[in-house]
């Protein structure tokens, strides 16, 4: 099985798909949709349908329905557009902070953690959960809580079955997907009471019966169909790690036979051999949509540079034959030509420097070249040690023997009490962390996503009410990676 390397920049030869098109941005991009129209939104509420510009309050996220209406969620309401121009309004004062969808079915989570069906007519469903912490509709509609619980709801909004919970505190789900019918929960036992193991989970449940249960070892963070993204890197196929990646796998497009996988700066083709291909882009992959063909695939993300220009949304075709690419480590990519430098040949080979002036050397000195080898090592002192063969096997293996691991610490759990905003400033502080040897090359905390929150050992970040699972991740010189995590209650 050929499995190629996250890190494509330091690739030799590697495989990729060409750029189709790139569209400017004025700002962040928060949203991407690939269908019957090309549209992408914006933070400052700039939105894009093919050739027309809206302005509305910033934009969160956008779900395009098969004939083409566009469902666009903002900061203060949920909008559904046709043709360009806006048919519904609703108004939700917390706003809008996701919206998936299948068909003619979406599901849109607001910011206060609440779940709403939409359907195609533009009719919404409020399901009576709380602390919504991922959707996912199929044939019908999953939702799993902040709390640990998963239920599954009709298309109408009417509840059919909850799952259920194995004890009554720390368990969590970090992911769920359908494949068809099945669906599919990634579970985490956290191990809170004694005798019991931490456990890394995926269950398949069909007609409301477990028909499938196995351990992952590692977290995941990503489910469409049988595909799933791990947090550690890595994509899997049903119980088959199929390829490894260096960062967090936290887009997963199930298209059949293969997937779009969304990692870093990457996005990448992967089927049931190992990675295919890989696009590398200007900001991290953050949205991704594909059309029904795959022929349109719109990928936006920012670099997290507040410095730069805002990235722009890339069109790629999934469809098109794989070119070699050939990329030094220090190639320049393909988002900006290196400026022509100008110099005249007389500058660059013109030079009446001797080598007698190189070597510092007076010219009578040198009679000839051999005098001018004589004359150059003379400058040179050789030192002689004398170590014999056994001592120094014996001083390499006691070096190797000394080396220390260093060891995440993520600090304690935290509980603070959230302000009228409804939000709280958390202190992230790994200073703690035990590396006498200083082979720490990377620090990364991450949200229960797998999205990176900074590359900072210590680092402040607001969080909304409710439970939050962050976790530091460290990466030493021998490239292996480990990993620490905490708990923040919000109330």
């Amino acid at each position: 099985m050929g499995i190629m390397n996250d890190g494509l920049a330091g690739l030799h030869m590697a495989l990729t798909v060409p750029v189709v098109s790139k569209f400017s941005a004025t700002a962040r991009i928060t949203a991407v949709s690939s269908g019957i129209n090309l549209s992408y939104g914006q933070v400052d509420g700039r939105l894009v349908i093919g050739e027309n510009e809206i302005s509305l309050s910033s934009i969160t996220c956008m779900y395009e329905f098969p004939f083409g209406d566009l469902v666009v969620g903002t900061s203060e309401s949920l909008q559904i557009f046709r043709d360009g121009k806006e048919i519904t309004s609703t108004a939700f004062e917390t706003g809008i902070d996701s919206i998936s969808g299948k068909g003619d079915h979406a599901i849109a989570i607001d910011g206060l953690g609440r779940a709403h069906i939409i359907d195609s007519s533009g009719e919404i469903s409020s399901i009576n959960e709380s602390s919504v912490l991922f959707a996912a509709v199929g044939t019908q509609v999953a939702i799993a809580t902040e709390s640990g619980k998963v239920s599954i709801y009709l298309l109408d909004g009417q509840k059919v079955w909850e799952r259920p919970m194995r004890g009554d505190v720390g368990e969590r789900i970090t992911a769920i997907g359908w494949n068809d019918s099945t669906l599919i929960v990634a579970r985490e036992g956290h191990g809170l009471v004694p005798g019991d193991e931490e456990a890394l989970e995926i269950e398949h449940w069909q007609s409301q019966q477990l028909v499938k249960r196995y351990d992952v070892n590692r977290r995941v963070v990503a489910i469409d169909g049988l595909w799933m993204g791990l947090d550690m890197g890595g994509i899997m196929y049903d119980e088959t790690l199929v390829a490894e990646l260096n960062h967090p796998a936290h887009i997963v497009i199930d298209r059949g036979e293969s997937a779009l996988v969304g990692s870093w700066f990457h996005l990448h083709n992967v089927n049931k051999e190992g990675l295919q291909w890989a696009v590398e882009t200007q900001g991290m992959v953050e949205k991704v949509s594909v059309n029904n063909d795959g022929s349109a695939v719109l990928i936006a993300g920012s670099d997290q540079n507040d410095y730069t220009d805002p990235e722009p949304v890339v069109l790629i075709d999934s469809n098109a034959q794989p070119s070699l690419l050939i990329q030094e480590e220090t190639a320049i990519d393909d988002w900006g030509e290196a400026p022509a430098i100008e110099i005249d040949a007389d500058e660059l080979y013109g030079d009446n420097t001797s080598l007698e002036e190189l070597a510092g050397i007076e010219a009578g000195d040198i009679s000839d070249a051999s005098n001018l080898l004589d004359a150059l090592n003379d400058e040179i002192e050789i030192e002689t040690v004398d170590v014999q063969e056994d001592d120094l096997m014996l001083a390499l293996s006691l070096d190797a023997e000394e080396i220390i691991a260093p060891l995440p610490d993520a600090g304690g759990d935290q509980s603070l009490n959230a302000g009228e905003d409804g939000t709280a400033i958390v202190t992230l502080d790994a200073s703690e962390t035990k590396d006498p040897q200083e082979r720490i090359t990377s620090w990364s905390w991450v949200d229960s996503s797998g999205k990176e929150i900074s590359d900072n050992p210590v680092v402040r970040v607001k969080l909304n009410k409710g439970n939050h699972r962050l976790e530091l991740r460290i990466k030493d010189k021998d490239g292996r990676w480990s990993s620490d995590s905490i708990d923040v209650r919000i109330e």
